[in-house]
């Protein structure tokens, strides 16, 4: 009867130690998992600051500009442009417009001279240009920061958002 209770007992000992093996077993599977969600969650850490870095040198440090001083910088540069055309336009009287096509198997021309002092009044264009409305001056310094790439920024016009970084 003792050795039946011995072989019973070494066989719950047997489970026991098993069980234990089992649970051991189950315990570093669970490290490795573990340890693996670390590896990647510290991956994503380091992707996330990379990324934040990245979002940090893309914003802009350009210097602005007053939108009064690039208002006024607009309309003199328009108006030093209109009085350089019409320096050009003063300093020639006609112009020649031509034009020719093939119609049909025959040649079709038009010349002619135009007096260009019965058409453009040259004081006229002087007088007006630069005297752009707040508004028009705007939206052609809009234009110019959103198609140009200007290296400075316009306070109020083309003012990029600085992201917020949590």
């Amino acid at each position: 009867m003792n050795q039946e209770k011995i072989n019973d007992l070494l066989h719950k000992v047997m489970d026991i130690k098993q069980d234990t093996q089992q649970v051991l077993d189950e315990i570093s599977s669970m490290e490795s998992a573990y340890e693996e969600q670390t590896g990647r969650e510290q991956a994503l850490e380091r992707e996330v600051a990379d990324l934040k870095a990245k979002l940090v040198e893309d914003i802009p440090n350009m210097p602005t500009i007053p939108k009064d001083v690039a208002i006024a910088i607009f309309r003199e540069g328009i108006k030093e442009g209109v009085c350089n055309v019409c320096d050009e336009l003063d300093n020639s009287d006609t112009i020649e417009i031509q034009e020719s096509a093939y119609t049909g198997g025959f040649e079709v021309s038009f010349s002619r001279y135009v007096d260009l002092t019965d058409h453009v009044d040259t004081d006229w264009m002087r007088s007006k240009v630069g005297r752009y409305e707040e508004e028009s001056a705007i939206i052609g310094l809009r234009g110019l920061c959103e198609t140009k790439g200007f290296e400075c920024r316009i306070h109020g016009i083309d003012e990029k958002k600085t992201p917020k970084i949590h």
